[in-house]
């Protein structure tokens, strides 16, 4: 098989959770990358842009490397929340907090004459998630400039 470019990935947001910072609050993203062919990844500096919808404002923003894998693998990566989460987002009644996630990034694989290419990912994907309230109210909590405040 000829490549022309790098290698086409799925992604797919499998989970949150709210991380611990000491400086703001973290939301942790679980990712599932997955190379469409099966074949070998090199690494993957993977980039995302968190927005609270409908309101489109930018609410988190950062990026992991993936290590090599082939096929398929999974990266937990954290998002410094860099606007005031009390302020910005409200539970919806659905019962979470809409989010629109921005992917992207740059792909380290191999030529199929084992020598080694870097290319942008030729792929922009974005999908939309709801925010459990639960973690939401974590977030909060974790927000240290704010404890002790009244």
């Amino acid at each position: 098989m000829i490549m022309n470019g790098p290698p086409e990935l799925g992604v797919e947001l499998v989970g949150f959770e709210a991380g611990t910072s000491a400086v703001a609050p973290t939301l942790n993203l679980r990712v599932g990358l997955r190379r469409l062919d099966g074949g070998p990844v090199q690494c993957v500096l993977l980039t995302t842009t968190v927005t609270l919808a409908p309101s489109g404002r930018a609410w988190a923003r950062g990026g992991a490397t993936v290590p090599t894998f082939r096929g398929g693998t999974e990266a937990t990566f954290g998002l410094t929340c860099g606007h005031d989460v009390r302020d910005e987002g409200r539970p919806g009644d659905d019962g979470g907090v809409p989010l629109r996630l921005a992917f992207d990034g740059t792909v380290f694989y191999p030529a199929e004459d084992g020598s080694r290419h870097t290319g942008q990912a030729p792929w922009r994907h974005e999908t939309t998630a709801l925010l459990p309230v639960s973690i939401w109210r974590d977030l909060l909590a974790n927000r240290p400039f704010e404890r002790g405040r009244t």
